[in-house]
């Protein structure tokens, strides 16, 4: 990794130029990037590079600016930061916005397609990790269950620890449930896109066939 320390005033405006390596094209990080630079006032764009890395051009105050490469350090399945390179340039001013700099209709079409099934792909590892700690659930309800015929004089403390556990798998289906229907709706949105791509590039019929 190769990030180069700053010693300037931390109100002080800069550029930065970042080559970013690892899983981060199709699999939605240019818009991660983008919802970033919004929060911390970050300026400039994101774009795809040939090959697997992207290149970020960021402007704002150096302490935001410190933030945003933190915070664009994704480790979260499907997106991987393995690295940032930075180089420090002179600031410009000459963005208003931060803006994902988009490459052929085809590829953009492509990269929508990829980011759907990496959303899926996320849903269904995080629904095995809901179901690996539903099973952890009910292997400690069988033991209660177990404990309690050993023990009449411990019944009471067993049946307080079963009611416990249903408690936290009805928790857990719940937040399961939000969390699908959540993504769900981000995927019917994704998929509307990708439908309207298609009829804006009149390749709707060759799609339905």
């Amino acid at each position: 990794m190769n990030t180069k320390v700053l010693d300037m005033d931390s109100h002080t405006f800069s550029r930065y130029s970042l080559q970013v390596s690892g899983a981060v094209q199709r699999v939605g990080y240019r818009h991660i990037v983008q919802n970033i630079a919004r929060k911390l006032n970050i300026t400039g764009y994101i774009e795809n590079l040939e090959g697997y890395d992207v290149h970020i051009i960021a402007e704002g105050r150096v302490h935001d600016l410190d933030a945003f490469i933190q915070a664009i350090r994704v480790v979260e399945y499907p997106v991987e930061v393995e690295e940032i390179c930075t180089v420090e340039e002179e600031y410009r001013g000459e963005f208003s916005y931060f803006t994902v700099i988009r490459g052929s209709p085809e590829d953009e079409l492509a990269e929508r397609f990829d980011t759907a099934i990496a959303i899926f792909s996320r849903m269904e590892k995080k629904q095995d990790i809901s179901l690996e700690k539903h099973d952890t659930s009910i292997s400690l309800q069988k033991e209660t269950l177990n404990l309690q015929k050993e023990t009449l004089g411990l019944q009471r403390e067993t049946i307080d620890l079963q009611k416990g556990t249903l408690t936290e798998v009805k928790g857990m289906r719940c937040d399961l449930e939000n969390h699908l229907s959540k993504e769900i709706s981000e995927m019917r949105m994704e998929l509307k896109e990708i439908r309207t791509a298609l009829i804006n590039y009149g390749i709707m019929n060759a799609v339905k066939s």
